[in-house]
């Protein structure tokens, strides 16, 4: 069947015709697979009608991001909204460009790359996103060369963060761009943008590799959770006293039984759930969580089961903990926020000499009320100097 045959119905097969030979000169013309049809067909729409079509060959509006083999255009589902937003397809152009005020060639440049439909990676397509992916761009350029060389730089490690999955108040390209399909890499020849700069620093750059185990202190080995550390951990969380001031409930023990099981497989690797034992026996657990921009950031935990508490183990532990977090994943700051009414649990953090950085009154909802909650911080520079 010859491509005069492929007119979707409503549409006017010359119009369609006259299109389709405008997007391949544009955009090649490559093999799209089922799996590839089915992407476009989830997060895009078939052109509507005859008059967008005549607006996209007047060069007033973009031509469609994909070709299906059946011969529809495919645009976003807001393919017309800058136009309405400008007033009408005819002041499109000047309503575009006015977003490069003082770079009137490079709005020129983004202008025509817009009505030839190359912005097809963006989620959605305005003059606000081209320039925000172009400005997320440069940022990852510039944080990939200081973390190539200096991993655990926390500035580095912030400016990447933000461009690739973003901070507060700015989006970042893994919001700003769509997944990438196979056809995408063909009509590019190489990667997409999403591949560049978005999977492969996170694969590179923000993906934490997790430290030699067990970790071994003066009386304590930290290990991996295994199967049977659950006749270890039914005394604690059976207890409704001990955990009063933890944020899970008391368990029974088959809900112990599970936990144990979840925390002994393999998950993201940006938590570090460990077993604390002494001298071969289990004496309460220890946790640290990446998080923040950039995973520059760790929050810590602990518990110590009740018949062991009082000898230092979750002091003991915790420094180990943090040592991990400050010099294997090269951590800018350590959090630990608690009950205010845990005194030990705040005791212990004043011993590792963290800060009180907050008091928060009756901010945290927990077990029927309204709880104080305190946070302790601790800086990567403030650990090397106490050391």
């Amino acid at each position: 069947m010859g491509d005069d045959a492929l007119s979707p119905p409503g549409l006017d097969r010359e119009l369609v015709a006259e299109v389709r030979d405008r997007y391949r000169a544009a955009h090649g013309d490559h093999p799209m697979t089922a799996a590839d049809e089915a992407h476009v067909r989830e997060h895009l729409v078939p052109v509507p009608s005859d008059a967008v079509l005549r607006l996209v060959l007047d060069g007033l509006l973009p031509l469609p991001s994909y070709l299906l083999p059946d011969g529809t255009p495919m645009v976003p589902s807001d393919h017309g909204e800058p136009a309405r937003i400008a007033g009408g397809a005819e002041r499109l152009h000047d309503w575009f460009v006015a977003f490069w005020p003082d770079e009137p060639g490079v709005g020129e440049r983004s202008w025509r790359d817009y009505v030839d439909g190359r912005f097809w990676e963006l989620r959605t397509v305005t003059p606000v996103r081209v320039r925000q992916v172009a400005s997320r761009i440069a940022q990852a350029q510039r944080a990939i060369e200081v973390v190539r060389h200096q991993p655990h730089d926390p500035v580095g490690r912030g400016l990447l963060g933000e461009a690739v999955d973003g901070a507060v108040a700015v989006i970042g390209l893994d919001d700003l761009l769509l997944p990438s399909t196979p056809y995408d890499r063909l009509r590019l020849g190489g990667p997409t943008l999403r591949d560049t700069w978005v999977d492969a620093p996170r694969r590179e750059h923000l993906s934490p590799a997790p430290p030699a185990l067990p970790i071994r202190s003066e009386r304590l080995v930290l290990r991996p959770f295994r199967a049977g550390d659950e006749s270890a951990f039914r005394e604690g969380w059976g207890s409704e006293a001990w955990t009063s001031l933890l944020l899970s409930p008391p368990m029974n023990d088959a809900e112990v039984a599970d936990w144990v099981r979840r925390r002994a497989e393999p998950g993201d690797a940006t938590v570090l759930g460990l077993v604390v034992e002494h001298d071969g026996e289990v004496v309460g657990d220890s946790l640290l969580m990446l998080q923040g921009v950039g995973l520059a950031h760790g929050e810590i935990g602990w518990t110590v089961l009740p018949r062991h508490a009082g000898r230092g183990y979750a002091t003991e532990a915790a420094r180990a903990v943090l040592e991990v977090a400050f010099e294997h994943y090269g951590l800018h700051r350590v959090v630990a926020n608690l009950d205010a009414r845990n005194e030990r649990s705040a005791a212990l953090c004043e011993r590792l000499g963290m800060r009180r950085e907050v008091h928060r009154l009756a901010d945290f909802w927990s077990k029927g009320t309204w709880t104080d909650s305190l946070e302790y911080a601790l800086l990567a520079d403030e650990w090397r100097a106490r050391r």
